[in-house]
């Protein structure tokens, strides 16, 4: 679920950089740039953790 989260939110911000870029604020961008930042580690993480559990079936 946390994944699918902040999948979402990478999409959004990433979408709203695209469409915010030719007049929006700089405080604006900076902020979504962030997001999009912050939600990509996060992905990373998770997706890093969940590929390392010793207790998940190995594929052998």
């Amino acid at each position: 679920m946390l994944i699918w989260s902040a999948l979402a939110a990478a999409l959004l911000s990433g979408l709203t950089l695209g469409l915010l870029s030719d007049g929006a604020p700089e405080w604006a961008i900076q902020t979504v740039e962030l997001v999009t930042v912050v939600t990509v580690f996060v992905l990373v993480c998770l997706v890093e953790t969940a590929g390392s559990r010793p207790d998940k079936p190995s594929s052998r």
